[in-house]
This record gives structure tokens, C-alpha cells and sequence, in this order.
């Protein structure tokens, strides 16, 4: 072939542009390459120390980044809510927040492996209904067995070593989540998003009855974060909260329409949101003022909520301070 076509020709400027491409990909040929994954998981726990028939709710969401069987960045909330028995109020309800990314590890080779997740030093566990009191669960860990296809994984608990607020060890766990990719996107929570969440709840007269449960759903529009803004609001939100708890004549219905009702903070795509009900006619009991608060973790299109605090009241007056309620907050494209 005539050289200096070559010198010519679009082969050239394509030879040129794929030389450096090709060298990448056979130098990285094998090798594994992180990925942000999208966590969420629920399920019912007792006790297994302590008081007998403490039996509640718990649930995890947050980021995680895998590469391989290695985590190399993880962001996690893990809330739990128990029916307190023999006490006074929700003093065994506990929040822990995990950020080393050492808390989880996999072992054994894909479909299907085991995956532990354990609090180590760094990470804060405190009273859902008193986050200045904190507590210690170094060490204490979450056992699962996981099952993988593709990009999917699927996974269920297999133990737990985890102590609540009062020291009991809550041994007994049957929780069942999964890890899905994070969206494209940026880490700014924007556009329309779909807001999911269930889980257990209890009010404060219900000590040693069985734990209610808490469910939402709707859509929010954040209006996006300024340059020097740590809270941002909401453009539009639809969104319908139910509880309730073990008596029947006691609930809560409430359908949040006012922009207002909605604060967040954003960073990194780590943050909050909390829903405030901002007029008495948004509640079937007055509950002007009062809030649920959310951990928020957005990957893009995909995003997580876990409860950490809320003053919201039920139909006879009593708070229902210590819930854990996990979903979604992401964009009709993604989950």
C-alpha cells in the first residue's frame, strides 16, 4: 500500500486515535473495575439477650463502591426500631452511621458469596431518640449470604452480633436487601424523583405491644443546590404517609403538597432530607411543624432514604420518635 496514502487518509487519524485506546484496555485486560452500587435492605429482628418478646424493625441503605470482592468507598445508615419492652420509651431504638470502607468484605467466589458488614472505630452509633448519647458496637457486625448475576445482587442475613441503645444483643435478624448500580448522573438529587419508604414504627404508649409499621410514597422536584447553599428546598412535592401502630384506633394519614414541607442538604451525594408538615390540613391529626428526617445518599439517577429521627404524632397525641423506614429517591429511570 502506497505510504503516503496512508500519510493521508482518515486510516491515519484513526490508527492514531486508537493506538493509546488499545494499549489501555490490554494493559487493564482482567483487571477488575470499581463500581457504585445502590443499597437497601429490610427486615424484623428480636432480641436474644435482655428482654424476652423485644422483638422490632431494621433497615440499612446508603453507597457502597466495589471493585472486585474490595470495597473501596462505602457510605451506610443502618436504623433500628424495637417495641421497648419494660421501658419507658424508645431507649433501645438505635442509629449507626458506617463509613470505612474496611466495614464491608466478601469472601468465596460469585454466584454466590458470603458478605459481612462490621462497625469498626470510626463509624457512630447513638439513640434514635437522643443522638447526643452514643454507644459502642465496634466490632459487632452483619452477617449475609449474597447472590449475583450480572450487574444485580440479591442478599439475605445469615447473623447478626449487633447490641441496641441498652447493651442487648439483637441476635435474632431476618433481613433480606439488595445492591443495585448506581444511576448516571450527578450526585445533585435533580430532576423529578419518585420518594418510597416502609418499614417499623412504635409510639411511646406502646411499650411491650408489637411494633407498628410506617409507609410513604410520592414525587419531589429539589431545586438545585447554589454555589455556597447547604440547604436547598423543594420546587414541587406530592407525598402520602401512613402509620400504624398496634391498636387500631390509632394512626396517622397525612399528603404533603407544599414545596415549603421539603428541606435538604447535599454533599458528594451524601446528605438529609426531611419532610416538615407545614399546614394542618395536610394531617388527619395536627401535626403542624412536626417532621420525619432522612439520611440521603443519591448515585446519580438512583437514591436512598434511611430514617434517623421524626416528631410526627399519631391520632392520640403520642410521638412516633424512633422509626426505621428505608426506599428510594430516584428518578423514574432510575431504582
Amino acid at each position: 500500500m502506497d505510504k503516503g496514502f496512508i500519510k493521508r487518509s482518515p486510516l491515519r487519524f484513526c490508527l492514531l486515535i486508537l493506538a493509546p485506546v488499545l494499549a489501555l484496555a490490554l494493559t487493564t485486560a482482567g483487571t477488575a473495575f470499581a463500581r457504585s452500587f445502590a443499597i437497601l435492605a429490610e427486615g424484623g429482628t428480636t432480641v436474644t439477650t435482655g428482654s424476652e418478646g423485644d422483638t422490632g424493625h431494621i433497615v440499612i441503605g446508603g453507597l457502597v463502591n466495589i471493585n472486585g470482592t474490595t470495597t473501596k468507598s462505602l457510605q451506610i445508615t443502618i436504623a433500628y426500631q424495637d417495641n421497648f419492652v419494660d421501658e419507658g420509651s424508645p431507649l433501645t431504638s438505635f442509629i449507626c452511621r458506617l463509613t470505612n470502607p474496611a466495614d464491608l468484605a466478601f469472601s468465596g467466589g460469585l454466584p454466590v458469596q458470603a458478605a459481612t458488614l462490621t462497625i469498626s472505630a470510626g463509624d457512630t452509633c447513638f439513640r434514635t431518640i437522643d443522638p447526643t448519647f452514643t454507644f459502642s458496637n465496634v466490632g459487632k457486625s452483619l452477617s449475609f449470604r449474597s447472590y449475583t448475576k450480572g450487574s444485580q445482587t440479591r442478599f439475605k442475613s445469615t447473623s447478626s452480633t449487633l447490641v441496641n441503645g441498652e447493651g442487648s444483643v439483637v441476635g435474632n435478624v431476618a433481613i433480606l436487601g439488595e445492591l443495585e448500580p448506581s444511576g448516571f448522573g450527578s450526585p445533585q438529587a435533580g430532576g423529578e424523583r419518585f420518594i418510597t419508604g416502609s418499614g417499623g414504627a412504635v409510639d411511646t404508649d406502646d411499650s411491650g405491644s408489637p411494633s407498628g409499621h410506617m409507609a410513604m410514597a410520592g414525587l419531589i422536584q429539589l431545586n438545585p443546590l447554589k454555589k455556597g447553599v447547604t440547604i436547598g428546598s423543594a420546587k414541587a412535592v406530592d407525598v402520602t404517609i401512613d402509620y400504624e401502630d398496634f391498636f387500631f384506633g390509632q394512626h396517622l394519614a397525612c399528603h404533603l403538597i407544599i414545596p415549603g414541607d421539603v428541606s435538604y442538604t447535599l454533599s458528594k451525594g451524601v446528605g438529609t432530607l426531611t419532610l416538615t408538615v407545614g399546614n394542618a390540613g395536610e394531617c388527619d391529626t395536627t401535626n403542624t411543624g412536626k417532621f420525619i428526617k432522612f439520611d440521603l445518599y443519591v448515585g446519580g439517577s438512583t437514591g436512598r432514604i434511611v430514617s434517623t429521627s421524626a416528631t410526627l404524632v399519631d391520632s392520640d397525641g403520642e410521638p412516633i420518635d424512633a422509626p426505621a423506614i428505608a426506599g428510594e429517591f430516584s428518578t423514574p429511570g432510575g431504582s
